[in-house]
């Protein structure tokens, strides 16, 4: 490539005279401070010390409302501090205590039943997984509420298993020994759907209640209040066993099923039931899933668990 000559060079550039000479429009005081032989404006050195006033200003109110604010904090210490002395007041403040407490089954009363929660629904149950709690709420209750059950096979169940016909038998013998209680009409249909016991309020929305516990839990909530199990002590605990009774029925691994019998027996301990000596609503699931299940647990089954479940089939026919 070829050399090229500068088009620039260092000499100054000669500003003719006949041109008028204007001085900048904006300059700043501290720009002309930086630049050698020029002096500083006055109308930008004033704007400069007003705004350095101005500045100074705020902060030292800000600084003073600061020095307030701290000095009303040290008073209201003080003060707080001379009441608990007082006073005589304790640094740990005592645990909240709840202002309705649970009662146990034992000190609950037999209240009349509200009939407007009363309603009619469906259950589909597997003949091979009999819902036999619907049997023991039936006894249980049967001087409090009436459950009229009436029972049909769906046409995707060519024969009932044996322990279907001796439930369905006994069911439809029970009768209550009062007249003129709340009823419930039950519709009982024997059909295909596994583990899943399915409860049907509604059948305009079909939205099911999927599980034999979650209609137990239903079922106590509408039912006589002296068998809710949500009024008593130990709800936590009574959730907890009913989810495993849940879970012992409903999980197809032997391995796992075992696993939460276990836990059954563990919670269940040397008592005579989950509810103590008083028959509850955990006893009752917990017999009803060992006996739909127990083809595959019998062998885990231990003593106590056998007399718990002796005691509730004895108890409310199951």
């Amino acid at each position: 490539m070829y050399h090229l000559k500068p088009v620039l060079t260092n000499d100054a550039c000669e500003v003719p005279s006949c041109m008028y000479v204007l001085k900048p429009v904006c300059s700043f005081s501290f720009d002309r401070a930086q630049l050698p032989g020029t002096t500083v404006d006055p109308l930008s050195a004033g704007i400069d010390h007003l705004l350095q006033k101005a500045e100074s200003d705020e902060l030292r109110m800000l600084a003073e409302r600061q020095q307030r604010v701290l000095q009303q904090l040290a008073e209201l210490k003080n003060e707080l501090l001379s009441m608990r002395t007082e006073l005589k007041l304790n640094t740990k403040a005592p645990a909240t205590q709840p202002s309705t407490p649970l009662k146990s089954k034992a000190e609950l009363k037999a209240e009349p039943i509200n009939r407007t929660f009363l309603q009619d629904f469906v259950v589909n149950a597997s003949p091979n997984y009999v819902p036999y709690s619907l049997l023991a709420l039936k006894n249980l209750w049967k001087d409090r509420l009436n459950l009229q059950v009436e029972c049909f096979t769906h046409s995707t169940v060519p024969k009932l298993t044996e322990e279907a016909l001796n439930f369905q038998n006994a069911i439809l013998s029970t009768s209550t020994t009062a007249n003129k209680l709340p009823q419930i009409k039950v519709t009982l249909i024997w059909k295909n759907v596994g583990t899943y016991t399915e409860m049907i309020t509604s059948p305009t929305s079909y939205v099911p209640i999927c599980g034999e516990v979650n209609i137990l839990r239903y079922l106590s909530r509408c039912g006589p209040s002296e068998f809710n199990y949500e009024q008593y002590d130990n709800v936590v605990e009574a959730d907890a066993i009913l989810d495993a009774c849940y879970l012992l029925l409903n999980k197809q691994n032997v391995k796992q099923r075992q696993q939460i019998l276990r836990t059954l027996g563990a919670k269940l301990g040397k008592t005579d039931g989950f509810g103590g000596i008083e028959m509850s609503l955990c006893d009752i699931a917990f017999t009803s899933a060992v006996k739909q299940v127990q083809r595959t647990i019998a062998k885990d089954i231990n003593p106590n668990m056998a007399k718990c479940i002796g005691r509730v089939s004895a108890v409310v026919g199951m």
